[in-house]
């Protein structure tokens, strides 16, 4: 293939150096979202991400606020702790007329509020008076709606579009903005003021206010979203809307663990992705499902859920819960290459829209990700050892055995024993694990990798895979099939460790292409198959040393390509970036095998990159520039913050920590060989759950090692350290 990056089947993400300049904020509520700048505003006009968007389109590009033909001064702007809503503190400039100042600057203090209820978004602007004397003020609320597909926005092009119809607009103050696309659905976005505005049209509402010395007036405004005849929701007022967020937001924390910890910026580290995932959790009709990301991933993604839900599963099993049921409703029933659907695969992406409407996308949803259905069987595994809850995984035992047919069947394309990918859709993903960048897979003279491709870490997951159903046909009684995957999975780790492992490099190549012939290139994906178990005891601990060495390590966390390497490039996206959930998952792999010095040394980067980070998050990923004493690691431009699987992270490092699993059939909490890192005195949790048992207990630092001390249980539970 050309080594040209072809948008249309990369669908690769276009950015602007003023767009991947601003400072944003957003907020997500179900199938709505918004992406502002600092001060509340949406400005795409300037080819960014901005706007209020629902259900896979962008309804509100612009938004924007004048006062007296000025644009505000800015103040101050943040997300609520509880992710609830967006804060923006402003004031005015110098106003002056004929060289005379009229108002002087920080004379009025305005405050906008933004919040997501349901299909509509809130702004509230709240003004205040703080000159001796009463002010005229010309107030212009500016808006406008383009109606675009995410992808559209996204950089795709289109050759033809819908009708962009006439807005509408009245004299009680509401102006409809509506656009019928080529699927033939009407999108419409209707905007209310309150009180009315003394003038109105289609991009412009002005407000004419005389304001006495330490008096507040407020204006609001509704968008409301809707899709074909579906009726307008209910106009909900700010202290309504207000209280219905956070009443949801209270009934979902009551559900969860609580960990307290020594170190008020890890405290603050886990309230934040805390919050981030309960923001990004969404209820479809198949049950509530983490969405991968803000902006470009609002959407369900298989691989992307799975691996939320496992780093997520000790504190939270209800996600993994509401995963596991959404993911076999929507398993492959049949052969569909435009879809790269199987029988039996679990899908990759979801999407809603006028492009996915008319299929000029084929996330439909798209199947093509060759590790989304093993990890679909590790979660189910991992999920039955915490939970104890057999009928529910009794209950997707059909699911399973239909997940262990496409691996067999399909997933193995050429009857080597590997699972591998190819791509049949025309407009389908070309590389289809979870680096599905044009050029994630190459050789080490940087050439691309031809498909069929069986890469590293999907090995790992087959195996994990097999073991896991393993355990959970024991349980069920079928002791034969149990051995009849314990002998394939060791069957695999035989040849994986003959076909796999390059002794001239010293590591585990990163795939087998289309001749089989390895991908000698060194990368954080054999780091999967520590998590997994796969890699040989003696070899594990040479490829541990490897990724964090200086090629690998780059003092934030580990790249996904080491210097050097033909592609490495740490402003990459896949190919040098440093992604805190493959640190995650690698850092359980050097747990697995007892390597706590790792641990500590990587879990330490990734958590000191936050204290510079903003919004003290985890994003997407970040650039894997060597750290530099005194500064931060380099963002990525366009990297998605809040990310579902990033922010989930903390909690599986956490989890590595403590070497946390669970049978909760038998009812027993099991600690392997649990650490802190220096920066950890203590960490304290309440209410974890084991099937139907509770434990809270704290973790202290000891001369050997961290000591568990069980401050209150239920009393059929059993606790187990193992050192």
């Amino acid at each position: 293939m050309d080594d040209e990056t072809s948008l249309r089947d990369d669908y690769y993400i276009l950015t602007s150096p003023v767009a991947a300049g601003i400072r944003k904020l957003s907020l997500k509520q179900d199938e709505a979202f918004i992406v502002c700048d600092k001060f509340g505003n949406f400005r795409s006009r300037f080819q960014g991400e901005l706007g209020f968007y629902f259900e896979g389109t962008r309804f509100l590009n612009i938004l924007g606020l004048r006062i007296n033909e000025e644009y505000p001064l800015f103040l101050y702007s943040t997300v609520s702790s509880d992710d609830s809503e967006i804060l923006v503190d402003l004031t005015n400039p110098d106003y002056t007329i004929d060289r005379h100042l009229v108002i002087p600057r920080n004379t009025v203090f305005i405050r906008k509020r933004l919040l997501l209820y349901r299909n509509t978004f809130y702004q509230t602007l709240h003004f205040k008076n703080f000159h001796i004397h009463q002010i005229e003020l010309k107030i212009s609320l500016q808006y406008g709606a383009d109606f675009l597909d995410v992808f559209e926005v996204r950089g795709t092009e289109r050759t033809k579009r819908g009708e962009t119809l006439p807005p509408e607009y009245d004299q009680k103050g509401t102006v409809k903005f509506k656009y019928r696309g080529l699927d033939h659905v009407l999108r419409t976005l209707q905007l209310k003021f309150d009180p009315l505005p003394e003038q109105v049209n289609e991009e412009e509402a002005t407000f004419y206010i005389q304001l006495p010395p330490q008096k507040e007036w407020e204006l609001h405004l509704w968008a409301t979203a809707s899709q074909g005849e579906s009726r307008w929701s209910k106009r909900w007022n700010l202290p309504q809307v207000i209280t219905r967020v956070r009443k949801g937001i209270l009934k979902w924390e009551e559900e969860r663990t609580r960990i307290a910890t020594s170190n008020e910026s890890f405290n603050q580290l886990l309230s934040r992705s805390l919050c981030d995932i309960r923001m990004l959790e969404t209820e479809t009709p198949h049950g509530p499902y983490p969405y991968a990301g803000i902006p470009w991933f609002v959407a369900p993604f298989g691989r992307d859920g799975i691996i939320t839900s496992l780093e997520m599963l000790p504190f939270q099993p209800q996600i993994a819960r509401g995963t596991l049921q959404f993911l076999a409703k929507l398993q492959g029933k049949e052969k569909n290459s435009f879809l790269d659907e199987d029988p039996g695969k679990i899908m990759h992406e979801h999407r809603k829209g006028e492009m996915a409407n008319l299929r000029e996308i084929p996330f439909v949803p798209y199947y093509g990700s060759v590790d989304s259905t093993p990890l679909f069987l590790i979660l189910l595994s991992q999920y039955l050892s915490w939970t104890g809850d057999v009928a529910f995984v009794e209950s997707l035992w059909p699911n399973a055995m239909a997940a262990l047919e496409w691996l067999r069947k399909y997933g193995d394309l050429d009857r080597d024993g590997y699972i591998e990918y190819n791509r049949e859709s025309p407009i389908g993903l070309q590389q289809q694990g979870w680096k599905d960048s044009h050029d994630s897979v190459f050789h080490r003279d940087g050439q691309i990798a031809e498909s069929p491709i069986a890469l590293v870490e999907v090995q790992g997951y087959f195996y994990a895979a097999l073991v896991g159903l393993g355990s959970v046909a024991a349980q069920f009684g079928k002791t034969d099939l149990q051995m009849e995957l314990i002998n394939e999975a060791e069957a695999l780790r035989e040849r994986f460790d003959r076909d796999f492992w390059n002794e001239g490099r010293q590591f585990y190549a990163l795939a087998l292409d289309k001749y089989k012939r390895q991908c000698e290139v060194i990368t954080s994906n054999p780091g999967h198959c520590l998590w997994t178990g796969l890699v040989d005891e003696q070899r594990a601990r040479i490829v541990a040393d490897r990724l964090i060495g200086p090629e690998m390590f780059c003092g934030w966390g580990i790249r996904t390509v080491a210097e050097g390497e033909a592609r490495y490039n740490p402003m990459s996206y896949h190919n040098g970036g440093v992604w805190p959930h493959d640190n995650a998952l690698i850092l359980a792999g050097f747990k697995r095998y007892g390597f706590n010095d790792h641990v500590r040394r990587v879990a330490t980067g990734l958590f000191e990159s936050t204290l510079f980070l903003e919004n003290g998050r985890l994003p997407e990923l970040f650039c894997g520039f060597d750290r530099t004493i005194g500064h931060g690691p380099t963002p990525y431009p366009i990297a998605c913050s809040p990310q579902a699987w990033s922010a989930a992270s903390v909690f599986s490092i956490l989890s590595s920590f403590l070497g946390l699993t669970a049978d909760a059939i038998n009812r027993r909490l099991y600690f392997t060989d649990p650490i802190l890192p220096n920066w950890l005195k203590w960490v304290e949790v309440t209410n974890l759950q084991v099937g139907n048992e509770r434990v809270d207990f704290i973790v202290r630092e000891g001369k050997t090692g961290a000591l568990i001390e069980v401050t209150d249980k239920t009393s059929n539970v059993e606790i187990i350290t193992r050192r």
